[in-house]
């Protein structure tokens, strides 16, 4: 057996439970590494989409006193210019929520993108240094990582989520699989690695939000008065605008994000290492169960020597390996006699 197995079981064999445990253990002690370039991302995300809608959000707070007079009126005098006035601020708020949800998930692809052979690698053990990995992510390939994850799930959000969920359950590990050195089909690899474990990685996804969410409700619980006090419309007039004043009550409001922005990169990262050695596990040590066992000859000289000491009656005609701890079985059973897993082959 490779020396490699020990390890590789011992990550293959987490149940769901132990990979948040760890994940979150990891998010500990990378905090500090990371929360730097993903809250810089973060940042980043938040100035670029302020810049975008600060027309937009201007429009909608003119008229939106006339929507609240419209909003109060009896529904049979509502007159067709109310509709239509309705109908424009209906599609200003749209337009300015895709503009948010587009630009803060791309710049979260980019910085997981970033980062992420750095996490795998620092998970596993190997000899890694954060900004060589940092540069070596920066390559063609990442451009397809924001087109499949970053533009189809903003789109996608915008059709009842079912698209962004199916796509990132199905593409998340791409973030990780398209610098990987030992990978030549990235997004076939990523769908291999998922497969069968959706649930899993979006199990993943909310345990992260879900956490993060009760958290920032206590704040703008805390907070909330704070917020309506210190706001003022006149950022966004065009004659008064204020982008420093906007962009820091917009930072205010994803405080709770940019502290806990490690998060979910680093729980992620916990289920594709389980994912992605379970699978290298399973093709490494699996036996062609579709086929005959194979007789041992004289090449296997301990299991063919400790069969000249059985009765005749209990010399078996065929064997093979366990494919998941790798000892001799005899004859051909539904379990391992040794480890008790159970093959996938008919008796």
């Amino acid at each position: 057996m490779s020396e490699a197995y020990p390890r590789m079981e011992r990550y293959s064999n987490k149940r769901f439970s132990e990979v948040l445990s760890e994940g979150f253990r990891f998010f500990g002690k990378n905090y500090l590494t990371l929360i730097v370039p993903l809250g810089l991302f973060l940042l980043i995300s938040l100035i670029i989409k302020n810049i975008l809608t600060a027309d937009i959000v201007w429009q909608s707070i003119l008229i939106t006193p006339a929507i609240e007079v419209i909003l109060g009126m009896d529904p049979t005098v509502i007159t067709d210019a109310d509709l239509n006035l309705m109908m424009e601020y209906l599609a200003l708020n749209l337009f300015s929520g895709f503009i948010n949800t587009f630009v803060i998930t791309i710049f979260n692809i980019l910085s997981m993108c970033l980062v992420s052979n750095y996490l795998y690698n620092k998970f596993i053990g190997n000899e890694t240094k954060f900004f060589s990995e940092f540069k070596k992510a920066i390559n063609g390939k990442l451009i397809l990582v924001i087109l499949l994850l970053g533009i189809g799930i903003s789109l996608g959000s915008f059709l009842l989520y079912i698209p962004s969920i199916i796509i990132f359950g199905y593409y998340a590990f791409y973030v990780f699989t398209y610098n990987s050195g030992d990978s030549n089909q990235p997004l076939k690899d990523a769908r291999e690695i998922a497969r069968k474990y959706f649930w899993k990685i979006i199990g993943v996804f909310i345990v992260s939000n879900l956490i993060i969410a009760i958290i920032d409700f206590f704040f703008q619980l805390f907070i909330g008065d704070f917020f309506i006090q210190f706001y003022q419309t006149s950022w966004y007039n065009p004659t008064t605008r204020n982008y420093g004043m906007i962009i820091l009550y917009d930072l205010l409001h994803y405080i709770v994000e940019l502290i806990f922005a490690p998060l979910f990169i680093c729980l992620l990262t916990s289920l594709y290492v389980t994912l992605k050695t379970r699978k290298e596990t399973f093709v490494q040590y699996q036996t062609p169960y579709d086929q005959p066992p194979q007789s041992y000859g004289t090449p296997y000289r301990d299991e063919s020597s400790s069969l000249e000491s059985m009765n005749e009656t209990d010399k078996p005609g065929s064997g093979l390996y366990c494919p998941f701890c790798g000892k001799f079985v005899k004859d051909k059973t539904k379990y391992c006699p040794h480890c008790g897993e159970q093959f996938n082959f008919e008796i």
